[in-house]
């Protein structure tokens, strides 16, 4: 132990400072932002019940969606996934649905489980968030029952983990499913206050916590963990901290509810009606 926090003290980077490169408001009730294989950035507006779409410089490109039970639209939804790289979902919870669009914002299908013809095991009422793998199996949080259920193909069930039947792995109040490069799942539990970590088959892995946790994101093999003031990197590959990247002090009073990482090393922080571009200082 005493080897291992030498070791991390010695090779941790310094603390480096964010600044501002860019902003966009005007969203009612913004909740969570993904992005596609090209880049381009979706926001879901849970307020106006609304995709909005712009390239990684912020410029507006496309919306879509208004409040409604038709396929395109929403009820007050929580969480757009964009990890299939040509799709998005959209976790449509009060139409307790889970949709799937085209890129161009465009209905394709949509998954409702709580039928009559429906395995009562793997339905749920209340879509949390979603996940793709393997191009075609669709992780979905229940968040009635606090687990996250899989469906092969997008719609035949497979498999259920993160219930009471996970031990370790038992989830609290899960909001948020990623994945990494090696397909390794993480879950954001708010409950636990951490991010817990499953194989592709839902076996537990390990927990990992940080004070006042409100989001996360990954690229690569690191995890971008952030507490309000500051994005802590950890590496997957090391089971460490490596960096944190530390946010102007005025910026420390507001409220994010979502974080994304683009390529070149830039960081989206979305909050309640505005959406920032953040940069390192070099």
């Amino acid at each position: 132990m005493i080897i291992l926090l030498l070791f991390n003290l010695i090779f941790l980077k310094p603390d480096s400072m964010l600044v501002k490169e860019n902003e966009i408001g005007g969203f009612q009730n913004a909740v969570s932002l993904t992005t596609d294989a090209k880049e381009k950035i979706y926001v879901l507006d849970a307020g106006s019940n609304q995709i909005i779409k712009f390239n990684n410089r912020l410029e507006y490109l496309k919306r879509n969606g208004k409040q409604g039970w038709a396929e395109g639209q929403f009820d007050s939804p929580t969480f757009i996934d964009g990890s299939s790289g040509l799709d998005i979902f959209v976790s449509d919870a009060k139409n307790q649905r889970v949709q799937r669009l085209d890129l161009e914002l465009n209905p394709i299908t949509s998954l409702k489980t709580n039928l009559p013809d429906f395995s009562p095991d793997f339905q749920y009422n209340t879509p949390v968030a979603t996940l793709i793998l393997n191009s075609t199996e669709l992780y979905v949080v229940d968040g009635d029952n606090h687990r996250i259920v899989v469906y092969k193909d997008g719609r035949n069930p497979s498999n259920i983990f993160g219930d009471y039947k996970s031990g370790r792995g038992q989830l609290a109040r899960p909001v948020k499913i990623l994945k990494d490069e090696k397909n390794f799942i993480y879950v954001l539990d708010k409950e636990l206050g951490s991010v817990i970590r499953f194989d592709n088959l839902g076996n537990y892995v390990s927990t990992i916590t940080v004070d006042s946790l409100q989001t996360f994101a990954i690229k690569g093999s690191t995890l971008y963990l952030f507490d309000g003031k500051k994005i802590i990197l950890y590496d997957l590959e090391k089971s460490s901290i490596v960096e944190k990247k530390i946010f102007p002090l005025e910026e420390q009073k507001k409220f994010y509810r979502d974080i994304l990482v683009l390529s070149n090393e830039k960081y989206l922080l979305l909050e309640k009606n505005a959406l920032s571009l953040w940069r390192e200082i070099k």
